[in-house]
């Protein structure tokens, strides 16, 4: 089977529509319909029932989807193997929580960069999203808060973060908690935290990156949860007032993990040394 035609079957099921995987495949419609046909002939079976509300696998379709799955893995793992035993270099996908992105990352990567010229990705999200990720190997690594599974994840410690109340010059706490969506593990310590002192029904106002909720934070429509290092690294930082989380809610370690089963590349052994040299 044509290893294009199986991601493009991947992207038009990820995304539920014809249009959708042709922005995730940086290509033009034409193309995806003509793939799906050409797969679709290959097997003389529909793969996709098309509507108004998108596209959906058929019976048939479920079964190569799920067949597609294992050989892009398989072919993934193959190509990394081949690129190491060539000196190549493989590429290194790795995952990150958004503020551990914004603070921390910086400077290892950098420090990353000048030990591997190997290709490098970042993708970042909430904890539950990436590890998630890890494990149906759409990236290879990540950082994320703890608790880790060790019987699927191996773990190595990053950072440790202590977790405080940021409210700005004009607000209090008893505004909405400005978070991530659900999955970020800042906003679980916030909300445990909150229910232990009587609040657990407080409003939540979503939020998609760090520099926009600290800035609606300074502009006083609520209050936030974050590592203390975030919150110092604000532009306005001075304009915000923190309060330590109490125990056992403050204090947070953040693991570059990765799945058991996987050997790391090149790239990943050079950052678990930049890591362990940290430590």
């Amino acid at each position: 089977m044509d290893i294009v035609l199986l991601k493009t079957l991947m992207a038009v099921a990820e995304t539920g529509s014809f249009s959708g995987a042709a922005q995730a495949l940086n290509c033009v419609q034409s193309n995806v319909t003509s793939r799906i046909r050409r797969l679709e002939e290959q097997f003389g079976q529909k793969v996709f029932q098309r509507s108004k509300a998108g596209a959906r696998l058929t019976e048939f379709g479920e079964q190569v989807h799920a067949r597609a799955i294992v050989l892009l893995q398989q072919f993934a793992a193959a190509e990394r193997d081949l690129l190491e035993a060539a000196g190549a270099g493989a590429p290194l996908r790795l995952g990150s929580m958004e503020t551990t992105a914004a603070v921390r990352l910086p400077a290892l990567l950098k420090r990353l960069r000048d030990k591997s010229a190997a290709p490098l990705s970042l993708t970042t999200g909430p904890t539950a999203d990436l590890l998630s990720k890890v494990w149906d190997q759409k990236i290879d690594a990540a950082f994320v808060a703890g608790p880790v599974d060790k019987a699927r994840f191996q773990a190595v410690h990053a950072f440790s973060e202590q977790l405080v109340c940021a409210i700005g010059p004009a607000t209090s706490e008893q505004g909405p908690l400005l978070a991530f969506r659900h999955g970020c593990s800042y906003r679980a310590a916030a909300q445990a935290w909150l229910g232990s002192i009587g609040q657990s029904d407080r409003e939540v106002t979503e939020m998609g990156t760090l520099e926009g909720i600290l800035g609606c934070v300074e502009a006083g429509l609520g209050f936030t949860v974050a590592p203390e290092s975030a919150v110092l690294g604000f532009r306005n930082a001075d304009q915000l007032t923190t309060t330590p989380l109490p125990p056992p809610f403050g204090e947070t370690v953040t693991y570059l993990v990765w799945r058991v089963d996987r050997k790391p590349v090149d790239a990943h052994r050079k950052l678990l040394e930049i890591l362990a040299e940290r430590a």
